[in-house]
C-alpha cells in the first residue's frame, strides 16, 4: 500500500511538472482531508452506538473510525475466559474486537495468558515488541502486547495470526487488532502503524 501511494504521488508530481499550468485554479470548497475526516467521524458515531456500553465505546473511541462494527457480533460460545461481551469490527484485512471482562481478575488472567504467548511469538512472527506500557491519546496508561498464534484446525489450519492486545490497567476492558501474518507481508509494521495512527489521530 505504501508503495502504491508513493507511486501515485510521484505520478501526480510528474504530471504537474510536464503539463501546462492553468492561469487560474478553481477554488476548492471541500478539501479531501475534510471529507475523509467527516466520513471517519460518522463511521465512529455509528460504531460507538453498536458497542454494548458507553465505557467500552469510550475506550475504543480512537479506533472506531476504522471499518464497521456489528452489535453482538460474537456469541457466548466464542468469547474467551472471563469475557462478558466481545464485539467484532472489520476493516479490510484487519479485524478488531472490543472486550468487556467480568472483573479485573479475569482481565489480569487474560493479560497473563497473552504475555505468555508473546514469549513464544518470535518463532511464529519475528519482530514483535515486548509487552510494555504505552499511553493513549487521552493520556491513559495501557498494557500493550503483541503476540501471534497458529490456527490449529479448519480451512485456515496452519496459518499464523498476528495480534495486538491492549487494556486499561484500571478497568476490565480490552481491544484487539488481528490480521493474518501473510496478509501483513510477514511484518508487524502495518498492524502496528494502524494502531498508532488511530491513536495519534485522536489527539
Amino acid at each position: 500500500m505504501a508503495a502504491l501511494l508513493a507511486g501515485a504521488a510521484i505520478g501526480a508530481g510528474l504530471h504537474a511538472w510536464v503539463s501546462p499550468q492553468p492561469r487560474h485554479r478553481p477554488a476548492v470548497t471541500e478539501p479531501t482531508s475534510l471529507v475523509g475526516a467527516l466520513l471517519s467521524q460518522r463511521q465512529a458515531a455509528i460504531n460507538r452506538a453498536r458497542l454494548p456500553t458507553p465505557e467500552l465505546a469510550d475506550f475504543a473511541g480512537p479506533w472506531l473510525g476504522i471499518g464497521g462494527c456489528a452489535t453482538d457480533a460474537v456469541g457466548g460460545a466464542q468469547r474467551g475466559n472471563g469475557e462478558t461481551t466481545r464485539t467484532r469490527c472489520t476493516a479490510g484485512i484487519v479485524t478488531s474486537y472490543w472486550i468487556t471482562y467480568r472483573n479485573l481478575i479475569d482481565r489480569d488472567a487474560a493479560h497473563a495468558r497473552y504475555r505468555a504467548q508473546a514469549m513464544r511469538t518470535a518463532d511464529l512472527a519475528p519482530g514483535a515488541t515486548k509487552p510494555t506500557q504505552q499511553t493513549t491519546a487521552a493520556g491513559r496508561s495501557i498494557q500493550y502486547i503483541e503476540y501471534a498464534y497458529r490456527i490449529p484446525s479448519g480451512a485456515r489450519a496452519g496459518h499464523i495470526v498476528a495480534v495486538i492486545w491492549w487494556s486499561d490497567p484500571t478497568r476490565p476492558l480490552a481491544g484487539i487488532l488481528i490480521c493474518y501474518w501473510n496478509d501483513l507481508a510477514s511484518s508487524w509494521t502495518p498492524l502496528r502503524e494502524l494502531w498508532t495512527q488511530a491513536n495519534t489521530a485522536a489527539r
